[in-house]
């Protein structure tokens, strides 16, 4: 849970995403064995780096009065 307030945040595809961890991609990490490792769902690549992230669901919810 605080995993959400203190990481980084991306939005992809209309989604948010938590960044676990963030790795340069000159490294050449084994993409799968990360994901793995990390237990994240999606692995995203921008300006040299991959972002191994958790996607945050969206709440579908009703104000109660």
């Amino acid at each position: 849970m605080f995993r959400f307030f203190r990481s980084q945040k991306v939005t992809f595809n209309n989604k948010l995403f938590i960044v676990v961890r963030k790795i340069r991609a000159d490294h050449n990490p084994i993409i799968e064995t990360w994901k793995d490792h990390l237990g994240v769902d999606t692995v995203l690549k921008r300006d040299g780096y991959y972002y191994f992230c958790e996607e945050i669901p969206n709440i579908d919810f009703e104000e109660l009065t």
